[in-house]
């Protein structure tokens, strides 16, 4: 060890306040309890805050402080643990992933070389981190990582700044640039939660900043000039500030912003208030607490833990394609994830800080680039190559459609630019100076019916166009705040659809969309717009007949209970086998829009719609289940979207039926 690690001071009581954050992070990742437990997170920034802070100020008081030991020693903290795991997790997702889904854990990965994670998950997770599909990610808690290492590059070079000014004017400048990056960061994170950028405050660093700025702030502070009563009490407020939001938060909880306050306050109440020194004789008694050996030992761990818990607890969940984990495999699960962070923290975090891997400092450098540029090579190369559909058995291949140009032919994302500029997506006979027949209108469950469209006006000679993003309601007028959708862009973008289906004349609009997502959305605490699904929908019905135009809404296909395409790829059955009712959806009063019932439907027809139901042909011979395959054609990628022959299959009937002999 360097003589500046040798020197500073260690604290026991702040690795037993590591084992309190990190344990709360993975009960809450594991479903024990704590829904709150994410907020462990916010404690180690400000942890980290504080500890790097310290260390740097005392190196700068002896003059040993340069940029190249500062990184060194992030290099060993955090890299040989990290790529051990990144790689672990591409091996393992060669093996436990499909084609699409291991094509995006190798561009995380890539991302994550490059320290950008956050970005990555803050442009691609489509519901944030507590949205479903976030919890088979199985790298997304890098983004964390990421938000630290961008911090770091940042704090040493202004902490050079302050080397101009005399050490007695050093503290002071410092607590209040902390205080003013602090504050404008905390109103980032404020302004992006009040306009509907939930996403986006939670992974980027300007939102997140002022948790490290407190912990950094903490180091330059003097002791508690106060009575050892005041000191306890501080600190045990400090541990309330981190339990009860633990407790208390849900997935609901606007975050971080505001409500990161209490648990970031209470873990620098416990740091400052057990600092060592601060009371006469003796640390708090929370400090003592949490300086018990085995909490000290969790803390030792909990980097290693908090890297190895997510991608098991990944992993499990998406092989059980939606199915809910039971409690004694979670808790396997945790055990697991233990086991292997005390043989990380023994065989790889401990000998390269200790220095018995990569000794020299030219030897660390040259471990960090190596496996760096091994990851961002390995996760390019497996996005590049579509996930390896290769490594598939044949069958499981055909069965999934795992070629992108198959089920996501028509999976364009459109801005309200391309329609003004007429570049929607052509289907049926492609001939730019044929009329347009047919305008298909809608988010990815429209992309995922196109190949129907397409094929049946093919079959007719006719024309066609689509306009088309993902999470966003074919309505006037409506919004939804989503990373995937439009969110207050939507309104703009569906006027230009409509101007351009005036332009063109166009007698026949189908609107698709994902339409029960909408209105659950629009009653949960999304910012969403001040018009139901239902109002949308009969306010696009009159603009469009005041147009000339005749509307035409596709009741939703039956959702299935599971993701097939994990079903498939997880318990490796036989094609018959999934037309099981354990796995199929069955018949309710859904009505395929919103709800049960058929006042819904009958107000839309009563207002001019015609309705395209295509729910009936996925009912098997008894009628009690909804088929998931069909003539050995697997009709589903996921619970609710289509694949290419599903679509064909199922839906090119009823549209030469109920929709073709009207145009």
């Amino acid at each position: 060890m360097s003589k500046s690690i040798e020197s500073f001071p260690y604290r026991p009581e702040i690795d037993g306040l590591r084992a309190v954050a990190v344990s709360l992070v993975v009960l809450f990742h594991a479903g024990f309890g704590f829904p709150g437990g994410y907020v462990g997170v916010d404690v180690f920034f400000v942890i980290s805050g504080y500890l790097i802070t310290a260390l740097v100020r005392r190196e700068f008081e002896r003059g040993q402080f340069s940029l190249a030991g500062f990184w060194e020693r992030r290099a060993r903290r955090i890299l040989p643990a990290l790529a051990a795991v990144v790689v672990a997790t591409l091996v393992a997702g060669w093996f436990l992933l499909l084609p699409r889904e291991y094509a995006a854990l190798g561009k995380s990965a890539a991302f994550q070389a490059v320290f950008a994670a956050n970005f990555y998950f803050w442009r691609t997770n489509l519901g944030g981190y507590f949205a479903g599909d976030a919890n088979e990610m199985p790298l997304l808690h890098t983004w964390s990582l990421a938000v630290e290492e961008q911090f770091y590059v940042l704090l040493p070079i202004t902490l050079l700044g302050l080397a101009r000014f005399s050490p007695r004017r050093q503290g002071p400048i410092w607590l209040i640039l902390c205080a003013a990056g602090g504050a404008a960061s905390l109103l980032a994170g404020w302004y992006w939660l009040r306009t509907g950028h939930r996403v986006l405050a939670f992974y980027l660093l300007p939102a997140r900043a002022w948790e490290l700025l407190l912990g950094s702030a903490l180091a330059v502070l003097p002791a508690i000039p106060a009575r050892p009563w005041f000191r306890e009490l501080l600190a045990c407020l400090g541990l309330a500030g981190i339990l009860l939001p633990a407790c208390w938060y849900s997935d609901k909880t606007p975050f971080p912003g505001l409500a990161a306050l209490p648990p970031c306050l209470g873990a620098a109440g416990i740091i400052w208030g057990t600092t060592p020194g601060t009371l006469p004789s003796r640390n708090a008694s929370l400090g003592r607490l949490l300086a018990l050996p085995p909490l000290v030992f969790v803390g030792l761990i909990s980097y290693s833990l908090y890297l190895w818990h997510w991608p098991i607890f990944a992993f499990a969940k998406y092989r059980a394609a939606g199915e809910p984990l039971s409690p004694p495999t979670r808790a396997l699960l945790l055990l697991l994830a233990g086991v292997l962070a005390v043989l990380s923290w023994r065989w790889i975090e401990t000998p390269f800080r200790r220095r018995r891997i990569c000794a020299s400092q030219p030897g660390i450098y040259a471990f960090a680039a190596l496996s760096l540029l091994a990851v961002l090579l390995g996760g390019g190369a497996i996005l590049l190559l579509h996930g390896l559909p290769g490594r598939l058995p044949a069958a499981l291949r055909n069965a999934l459609a795992t070629n992108p140009e198959d089920d996501l032919l028509f999976a364009r994302e459109m801005t309200t630019e391309d329609i003004a500029a007429e570049k929607l997506v052509p289907f049926g006979k492609i001939d730019p100076t044929a009329p347009v027949d047919v305008l298909v209108w809608g988010d990815s469950h429209a992309m995922a019916a196109l190949p129907a469209f397409d094929l049946a006006l093919r079959r007719r000679g006719l024309s066609g166009r689509a306009a088309l993003h993902s999470a966003t309601a074919p309505l006037l007028g409506y919004w939804l705040e989503t990373p995937s959708g439009l969110g207050r862009e939507a309104p703009r973008f569906n006027e230009s659809i409509l101007s351009y289906l005036q332009k063109k004349k166009i007698r026949h609009a189908v609107l698709i969309a994902h339409w029960i997502g909408y209105q659950t959305a629009w009653n949960s605490t999304n910012p969403v717009s001040t018009i139901t699904l239902e109002q949308g929908l009969l306010s696009t019905i009159s603009r469009l007949a005041s147009l000339g135009c005749q509307t035409w809404i596709m009741l939703d296909v039956p959702h299935q209970q599971l993701n097939v395409g994990l079903l498939l790829r997880s318990r490796q059955l036989e094609l018959p086998d999934l037309n099981q009712p354990r796995f199929c959806a069955k018949p309710t009063r859904w009505n395929g829009l919103s709800g049960e019932g058929e006042d819904f439907p009958a107000r839309l027809t009563a207002a001019g719609a015609r309705l395209l139901d295509a729910r009936r042909p996925f009912l098997d011979e008894k009628k009690e289940l909804y088929r998931i395959v069909v003539n050995e054609v697997v009709l589903y990628r996921d619970e609710h979207h289509l694949t290419k022959r599903g679509a064909e299959l199922m839906l090119v009937p009823v549209l030469e039926q109920s929709f073709l002999p009207f145009l």
